[in-house]
């Protein structure tokens, strides 16, 4: 079974589904391992322009577009003065990409995970690995198993006839990536995953009917609201329902009463903003209120010898810039080719990574500094800044659109950190 895959990819979110579709379109053949049968609840609904990159390479923009609600900017609206802002994509640096996609991603994952499988990816769903294999420091396969119906969802039956409902079995092939999101199956086994400093934000999130949306073209904004205690989403789909979701501060989080239910915790958090009570104030909730805490972490090493971590698996930040999906999507697609021209080297081994890791920590860090730069509030006043520079507008918007992974574009990127990049650096454990 060496040379049957090429790459065992742990996880069918986003960054796995579009690492094997990526890998087929170079002529790789991978095995996906998917823990749930799709489809299934996930929150990240909200993705940026310059994803559509890698959407129309792989041939999904017009069943994107076919599917979802488009978005052509980001509003922003503080309660504590009232005011707001709003950027368009048009006005980025680079207007080729003006709009993203607003998705229920219980439908959008399981759009990308047949989409893969179409372009020739092995697909197996209610799959999970129990272990990562290792020669030396060397990845060289994973066990896995079929989950049992008393887990979850029992396997399908080309999975059932593979190997039986409790059997182990072990897969091998040259590359291991680890796409299985914020369950950093390696990273947290591999003792590499920290917490990022006064990061340590709480999200409540919900769906909604009859939720205030803007007009026209705008209707299929994200619109942030700012409050005392944090900052509200509201991102609608196609139809009628809108996600609703407050991240919120660990002091807030501990004034939760006694006995108190999160659906009236929630509501209670509504009330705290005069701008999320107006944009709720003729909706009803139809999807009980969820909650995730520990919102944001980092990996200290996001490759090594014959393995490597895609999306949330290597990192993940605060969601204020929706920035989730498409560092997996684009993260993914950087790990395609590096994947592809190590194979074609011979080499696996970590330095055969090397730019890969360069590439996604960069823009990694971009976003976190611009987010730890909010939380701290000078970034928060440049949002709003009525006056504010023509450059400093285009590179917000850029920023907005996720453009942060083309290096001809690093100078003004650099300007930008300068003014927001955090002076704590995590220590790893």
């Amino acid at each position: 079974m060496t040379d049957r895959w090429d790459a065992i990819i742990l996880g069918g979110g986003p960054g796995g589904s579009t690492l094997a579709a990526s890998l087929a379109k170079l002529g790789r053949r991978s095995l996906v391992l998917e823990r749930e049968t799709f489809p299934r609840f996930h929150i990240g609904e909200s993705l940026l322009p310059r994803s559509r990159e890698v959407f129309e390479r792989l041939g999904l923009d017009e069943k994107l577009d076919a599917r979802f609600l488009r978005k052509y900017g980001a509003r922003f609206l503080c309660s504590s003065t009232g005011r707001t802002r709003t950027y368009s994509f048009a006005d980025a640096f680079d207007p080729k990409f003006e709009f993203a996609y607003q998705v229920e991603r219980d439908v959008f994952d399981q759009l990308l995970l047949r989409h893969a499988a179409e372009l020739g990816a092995e697909v197996r769903e209610s799959w999970e690995a129990v272990e990562v294999l290792f020669d030396g420091s060397r990845a060289v396969g994973v066990r896995a198993r079929p989950r049992a119906r008393s887990e979850g969802a029992a396997p399908d039956a080309a999975s059932a006839a593979r190997a039986g409902a409790s059997d182990v079995v072990e897969l091998r092939a040259p590359i291991i990536v680890d796409a299985t999101g914020r369950d950093t199956l390696l990273a947290s086994r591999l003792r590499r995953k920290a917490q990022l400093a006064e990061l340590d934000k709480t999200a409540l999130f919900a769906h909604y009917e009859g939720v205030v949306r803007e007009d026209g073209i705008h209707q299929g904004n994200i619109q942030l609201v700012i409050f005392d205690h944090g900052w509200f989403w509201f991102i609608p789909f196609r139809g009628e329902v809108t996600s609703v979701g407050a991240v919120v501060s660990s002091s807030w989080i501990r004034s939760r009463r006694r006995g108190e239910s999160l659906d009236d915790f929630f509501e209670r958090t509504v009330a705290e903003s005069s701008w999320a009570r107006e944009l709720l104030a003729g909706a009803r909730r139809v999807r009980p209120v969820g909650a995730l805490a520990d919102f944001s972490y980092r990996i200290d090493q996001l490759a090594g010898d014959g393995w490597l971590f895609v999306g949330d698996a290597g990192g993940f930040l605060d969601p204020l810039f929706s920035t989730g999906a498409h560092l997996a999507i684009k993260g993914a697609d950087l790990a395609a080719t590096a994947i592809h021209r190590a194979l074609e080297a011979g080499d696996t081994s970590r330095a055969a990574f090397a730019s890969y890791e360069a590439e996604v920590r960069y823009a990694v860090d971009l976003f976190l500094g611009v987010v730890q730069g909010f939380y701290k509030g000078h970034f928060r006043e440049t949002l709003f800044e009525p006056n504010q520079r023509p450059t400093m507008r285009k590179l917000i918007t850029s920023m907005l659109a996720g453009d942060v992974f083309h290096a001809e574009k690093r100078p003004q990127w650099a300007s930008f950190l300068r003014q927001y990049y955090p002076a704590e650096v995590p220590t790893f454990t």
